[in-house]
């Protein structure tokens, strides 16, 4: 189960790497934003975060 939490933990690390790519670079249309999407996956990696702890205490 340690792998599985370690690959979580990765993809959680990559998604919220994307999302701060997506905060940080500037609009290809001016006001038009991207629509929540760097939102969206800043969320997907705090729950695979969040879903990988209970992971580290199984043996």
């Amino acid at each position: 189960m340690i792998g599985l939490a370690v690959a979580m933990d990765v993809v959680a690390v990559l998604c919220l790497c994307w999302s701060l790519l997506g905060v940080l670079r500037p609009a290809a249309v001016p006001g038009g934003g991207d629509g929540g999407r760097s939102v969206a996956v800043a969320l997907i990696g705090v729950s695979l975060v969040l879903l990988s702890v209970p992971l580290w205490s199984l043996p």
